[in-house]
């Protein structure tokens, strides 16, 4: 697995990972701590975040029309290069609109690099061996969730933010290398309808009900599930599993769990339903998250923290290799971007939202409702067939004009239009 083009791709996107890590300390240490600037460390991380939301709404059809490999490549080249034009703005500050430019910037880049490789993978894996892909590629993301702070940390504290953001651009740039020999097909979607095509991953998800109910199920359990993990869990911790020490096992624990459930999907056969192993996951999922809201002890922490990050990891990689074996080729792109776009469309609220109520009740009251909400769109899930039934695209069809539309495909096997 290793040995091919994945292999190196895999290798330059762990570096990268590791140097997401790195930038979130460095950044964050010198806007917060040096500068004492929190402020204007929230105002540039919400324009970074309302540009990758915005381009995932808008601009996932230019994935579909250029090469998936040169977009990866140009992202991750694009970041590495504002990752130096920032660290040499941080050695004084600068003006504030010359922070934010470079952010949203960064966050165009980053929302364009996710689902151009998720679509990217399918055209140098085979097609039973996508779960083992997206898995390897998972664990070197949860390792990276740990290893990476860690590695910014040290960065900082020997020599600065800057440097640090340095070692990050670099570790961008090494990424790029790495994708530089990969093989790539020609591009995916014609360009005949132009601009036109912002709406087709829309129109495609409105369509097949399995893609835009789950995108709609996904969305509802991540306006709470992660707004409870990051917010009511660190003050849950501080009464109910030992304070700092229990919620770093806690967090340890999550990423534990998700290398393991990576591990474990990616050695096994995708299952005959994949629709219902996800809903099982994240029912699971949900069921984790209450229980934070009752248990005690650093001990029961963690044990609910590797249920917690094993059920989240495998209703993540089912659902993106399901993605990946039935979406048309020719929408992949615009699909994976507009299931990205509606994941995190409420994020910004969640977070805004669930501060006050964290600050307004019990964390044990958020995590309760979060889960409990999180396993009834769950439970909808598995008792609805639309919903957990995921079946391939077809992929030829026209529209009642008889003119090929590039979303009639968007109609799911054994069903008309």
């Amino acid at each position: 697995m290793l040995h091919g083009p994945f292999g190196l791709l895999w290798a330059g996107q762990t570096l990268s990972l590791l140097g997401d890590g790195v930038f979130l300390v460095a950044f964050t240490w010198q806007l917060a701590v040096q500068w004492q600037r929190p402020a204007l460390l929230g105002l540039l991380l919400a324009a970074r975040v309302v540009a990758e939301v915005a381009t995932l709404g808008l601009g996932g059809w230019i994935i579909d029309r250029l090469r998936r490999r040169t977009v990866v490549l140009a992202a991750d080249a694009g970041r590495g290069l504002l990752l130096f034009g920032l660290a040499a703005a941080l050695h004084r500050p600068p003006p504030t609109l010359v922070l934010a430019l470079l952010m949203v910037v960064y966050g165009v880049l980053t929302a364009l690099f996710r689902p151009a490789l998720t679509a990217y993978i399918p055209e140098i894996v085979r097609r039973d061996r996508l779960a083992a892909a997206n898995a390897l590629y998972y664990i070197s993301l949860q390792a990276a969730m740990v290893a990476g702070p860690a590695a910014g940390t040290v960065l900082v504290g020997l020599g600065s933010a800057p440097a640090a953001l340095r070692v990050n651009g670099l570790s961008f740039l090494l990424a790029a290398a790495a994708t530089v020999p990969l093989p790539a097909r020609p591009a995916a979607g014609g360009g005949e309808q132009g601009l036109a095509r912002m709406v087709d991953g829309f129109r495609a998800a409105r369509r097949v009900g399995w893609v835009g109910g789950t995108i709609l199920v996904i969305s509802v359990t991540n306006l709470g599930i992660i707004g409870a993990e990051r917010l009511a869990l660190p003050s849950a911790a501080a009464e109910r599993y030992g304070h700092l020490g229990g919620y770093g096992a806690i967090v340890v624990a999550i990423a534990v769990g998700g290398v393991l459930a990576a591990w474990v999907t990616g050695r096994s056969p995708l299952p005959h339903e994949p629709g219902i192993g996800t809903y099982r996951a994240a029912l699971l999922l949900g069921l984790a998250t209450l229980s934070f809201g009752l248990v005690r002890g650093i001990a029961a922490a963690a044990l609910l923290g590797l249920a917690f990050g094993a059920s989240q990891q495998r209703a993540e990689l089912l659902w993106v290799t399901s993605l990946q074996r039935n979406v048309p080729d020719r929408l992949l792109g615009r699909i994976t971007a507009v299931v990205e776009f509606g994941s995190f469309l409420f994020l910004p609220v969640s977070f805004a939202i669930g501060g006050l109520v964290v600050q307004a009740v019990d964390p044990e009251v958020v995590l309760l409702a979060a889960g409990a909400t999180s396993m009834l769109a769950a439970a909808i899930g598995l008792a609805v067939p639309a919903l957990h039934r995921w079946r391939p695209f077809d992929e030829v069809a026209a529209d009642p004009a008889g003119h090929p539309d590039p979303l009639a495909a968007a109609v799911p096997e054994g069903q008309t239009s």
